[in-house]
């Protein structure tokens, strides 16, 4: 049945996104990185808030699009840019292979019946790499964010590779089934959830096929307050900005979490498979197929509200909980311990147990994984 719900959208989805044109300005680099034999794209876009000040490490967020799109298209359709230019930090939109993402559903709950995804975990992990390398990214302070078949990517990241990125945010996407027992990760993960309750590709309910599961969006986020060990929660209903949209909005938070972590959930009531927005995004002719769109909360905005809390520790300091310096011209943020790499910057360093050599062999076995590692 999702199938079909995602066959079914996908024409819109092409047809939208070969319209609008370009998304905020700021500076726009294509670069390309080769990862077990793939060769990888991705586009970083510093704001101009950014490029008018010194070079040096920034706040970064990789973003990662949805199924059939490309870093072009998300870009113009997520609205990401305006936050950044406002709060300045640089986004990066890397492109899955095949623009599908290998995000540890079974395959016939995704597009891998379709079209090869390629070693997203190792290529995200190479691409930290190379942005801490290069001077572009703060190892501390680099967050992942998704639209559906990226935000199962980023829970993914989350379960494999908590250590990678200081906080994560996951957006019309749920939970698989399987990551009850199968989610194990390395620390307290802060993880924010955006889900319309009428989405009618990414069940808000969740589904259940023969091959496989998802949980409905409050259960999503009670498993990662579970896993990070939080003790109560608080709800809310924000304001409604938008008298006309059709939709609020409902925040459930759990903010007493291990190490400091915090887990949310926005349900965007009557909403659909569409990330809220209330800056300007092209194009708007997804709404007649994928449901209402929010205009009460802005995606990028919240998103940046709630992984800025986070940085990744200084060896021996806790891990999270702490707001990080100013994202330029001020004091440093506090750096992770990790391995120096051979340019020199510091790697953050990946959960031991999920460690990968970014080196390997396509098809080579992961000698590293452990009887908890989630279905790819």
């Amino acid at each position: 049945m999702a199938a079909l719900a995602i066959a079914a959208a996908l024409p819109a989805v092409l047809v939208l996104f070969a319209l609008g044109p370009d998304a905020a300005a700021g500076e726009v680099q294509e670069q390309r990185l080769s990862v077990v034999g793939e060769d990888r794209r991705y586009l970083v876009v510093t704001p101009d808030s950014l490029a008018a000040q010194p070079p040096g490490p920034r706040p970064v967020l990789i973003a990662l699009h949805g199924a059939m799109q490309t870093p072009e298209s998300f870009r113009a359709y997520a609205g990401l840019d305006a936050a950044a230019e406002a709060n300045g930090f640089v986004v990066v939109y890397p492109q899955g292979e095949g623009k599908v993402w290998n995000d540890g559903r079974p395959a016939a709950m995704r597009l891998k019946l379709m079209l090869r995804p390629g070693d997203d975990e190792a290529f995200l992990m190479a691409l930290v790499h190379k942005l801490v390398t290069e001077g572009i990214a703060d190892p501390a302070r680099i967050y992942l964010a998704g639209i559906s078949n990226g935000g199962f990517m980023v829970q993914k990241m989350a379960c494999e590779q908590a250590g990678l990125f200081a906080a994560y945010v996951a957006i019309m996407a749920t939970a698989p089934a399987n990551y009850r027992e199968e989610c194990r990760p390395a620390r307290a993960v802060p993880i924010l959830f955006i889900h319309g309750t009428a989405d009618a590709v990414i069940a808000y309910d969740g589904f259940w096929t023969p091959i496989g599961a998802t949980l409905s969006a409050p259960d999503s986020a009670a498993l990662y307050a579970r896993l990070d060990g939080c003790t109560g929660h608080e709800q809310r209903t924000l304001p409604d900005r938008d008298l006309y949209d059709g939709t609020r909005v409902l925040e459930r938070r759990w903010p007493f979490c291990r190490d400091g972590a915090v887990v949310a959930l926005m349900s965007v009531e009557r909403g659909g498979h569409q990330s809220p927005a209330r800056v300007d995004t092209q194009p708007d002719l997804a709404t007649p197929f994928l449901g209402l769109r929010s205009r009460d909360i802005d995606a990028g905005e919240e998103i940046w509200r709630f992984v800025s809390a986070f940085a990744l520790p200084v060896e021996g300091k806790p891990a999270a909980g702490s707001k990080p310096g100013p994202a330029a011209g001020g004091p440093a943020a506090a750096r992770p311990a990790a391995p120096k790499p051979a340019g020199g910057a510091p790697l953050p360093r990946p959960a031991p147990e999920r460690a990968r050599a970014l080196n390997a062999q396509p098809g080579a076995p992961d000698t590293a994984a452990t009887p908890g590692t989630a279905t790819r």
